[in-house]
């Protein structure tokens, strides 16, 4: 690897980022990479995007993904900038503080971390509208709140803020009504058992269900519809955050917006300020703002605007029909909403005013949208499946034709290049086996072992001069390896069944040699 220069980056290139988050599936996460590599990049830098695991966390099946974030070191990154809401949202901001600064770079925090810059919301300031609304709009009293990890400091003050409102309106505080949870959709669902079957609460006696974060509301919306209990009729339900799935999801969730796009690239943007010599505040805060939805028993008030006029005669004279097929294309391609705002004038002259009428056309353009992204992932998800097949077919042959079968399958489905390592001792992540990859010289390259901060092997360091993505491999709750492949326009779910995919062909692997050494 080169060396580093004195101002933070490397000689010749731009700043390479490591970007430390938890989960590639996790909307939220997703989204502020997708941000953060926008301005590294335009910045002439590269995102190295470390996927691993929360500190401390205490779920057995997910521990064995945290020793990735371990790689993250002075010989592959210029600076560090990890979304410290998730992965510490279990040992909190003083834990997590400390734990960077070990890392010896640089460091920028999404989300509370002691002693290190960071960037945030007002999460007091969101719940406070959200719950007003309940109590002034709708007249809910019996207001159930699901809090997320207690040891993160932003759940903490979104329940602060719930327990604050409760006692403006005097409203008595019932300990019953508030429910454990840990901002994931499974936890929503546990905390539904919790309040009806443990706590033996009626749904008579609950008008409002506020979650601490839009996917722990989704669980809650699940296991209500389970129990046939409807949501908002019986029960409202709402959320924090505006993931995309809070406008489409049946009904649409009533949340709280978090700037996402805005938090990625003012952390990106003050990291790299910090890295040119300029110092970031140690707290920057962004606004939140309401969004009403069905699921509080309002109609959606987040129509988006009518297209902004544009300039460009050419473009003008595009035929409406092509305009609404560039924005379905760009849909498909994983820019939700798209489809539906270039709808819009059209949608607002069928509605002819009605509101109502206007939401439930938007809602048939997302379902159409929808549609078309569920065809694409069809074809991925064939891919997928001829790819793990190509794989679990060769496993036990000779060890490079895996190495082929990457060749062959994944350039389909957009990865040019790929790398799947071994951790060559179990258990330790100072060295790395390569065990199978390609790229567009080497469809067969020699089996190598390397220290585990270069990330890749010999001869592939190549891969590094583009912002790329690094997965741990896992088997069961066995750490077994890492894999490392360019960045591209994919979604996250689609990284992490590759990794799914190759943590169980490593396992296969190791299974193998046990068997061929008795």
């Amino acid at each position: 690897m080169s060396s580093r220069s004195g101002d933070g980056s490397r000689p010749g290139r731009g700043p390479r980022v490591a970007l430390l988050f938890c989960y590639a599936t996790d909307e939220y996460e997703w989204l502020l990479l997708q941000a953060v590599r926008g301005v590294v990049e335009a910045a002439g830098g590269t995102v190295v995007a470390i996927v691993g695991g929360a500190l401390g966390d205490p779920h057995a099946p997910r521990r064995g993904r945290r020793f990735s974030l371990e790689l993250v070191d002075r010989v592959n990154a210029d600076a560090v900038l990890a979304i410290s809401s998730v992965i510490g949202q279990y040992e909190g901001p003083r834990v997590m503080g400390a734990w960077l600064a070990q890392k010896g770079l640089p460091a920028f925090s999404i989300g509370a971390a002691e002693g290190v810059p960071s960037i945030g919301v007002e999460d007091a300031g969101g719940v406070t509208q959200l719950m007003r609304h309940l109590i002034e709009h709708h007249g809910y009293r019996r207001i159930a709140f699901i809090r997320g990890t207690m040891t993160n400091p932003e759940a903490e003050a979104r329940y602060r803020a719930y327990v604050r409102v409760l006692a403006e309106n005097q409203i008595p505080y019932d300990p019953e009504l508030v429910l454990p949870g840990e901002f994931t959709r499974e936890s929503g669902v546990e905390a539904m058992y919790e309040l009806f079957d443990s706590r033996q609460v009626p749904v008579a006696n609950i008008d409002a269900i506020v979650a601490a974060n839009d996917y722990t509301a989704f669980g809650v919306i699940d296991e209500l519809s389970r129990r046939r209990i409807e949501v908002p009729d019986a029960v409202a339900v709402v959320g924090f955050d505006d993931v995309a799935l809070a406008r489409v999801h049946a009904p649409s969730l009533t949340t709280v917006r978090q700037p996402l796009e805005r938090l990625g690239v003012e952390a990106a943007r003050l990291l790299l300020a910090e890295l040119s010599g300029q110092r970031a505040p140690l707290t920057t805060t962004l606004g939140t703002e309401l969004v009403l939805r069905r699921s509080c028993g309002c109609i959606p008030t987040d129509l988006p605007p009518p297209l902004e006029p544009i300039d460009d005669e050419e473009t003008q004279a595009d035929h409406p029909g092509d305009v609404m097929l560039r924005a379905l294309a760009a849909e498909i391609r994983g820019a939700k909403g798209e489809f539906a705002r270039a709808l819009d004038p059209l949608l607002h002259r069928l509605a002819a005013g009605s509101a109502r009428e206007l939401d439930q056309n938007r809602r048939v353009a997302d379902e159409l949208a929808m549609r078309w992204r569920l065809a694409r992932e069809d074809l991925v998800h064939d891919g997928l499946h001829r790819l793990a097949r190509a794989l679990h077919g060769r496993v036990f042959g000779p060890q490079a034709l895996l190495s082929t079968a990457l060749a062959e399958h994944l350039p389909a489905l957009g990865v040019d290049a790929c790398v799947v390592a071994e951790l060559a001792t179990p258990g330790t992540v100072t060295e790395l086996k390569l065990a199978f990859g390609f790229d567009a010289q080497n469809l067969q390259p020699q089996m190598a072992r390397y220290p585990a901060k270069d990330l890749v092997p010999p001869g592939f360091e190549h891969l590094l001069a583009r912002s790329a993505l690094v997965l741990p491999l896992t088997y069961a709750e066995e750490s077994v390896g890492v894999t490392l492949m360019p960045l591209g326009d994919r979604d996250g779910a689609f990284y992490e069944v590759l990794a799914e995919v190759f943590g169980a062909v490593v396992k296969a692997l190791e299974v193998r040699r046990r068997a061929e050494s008795r």
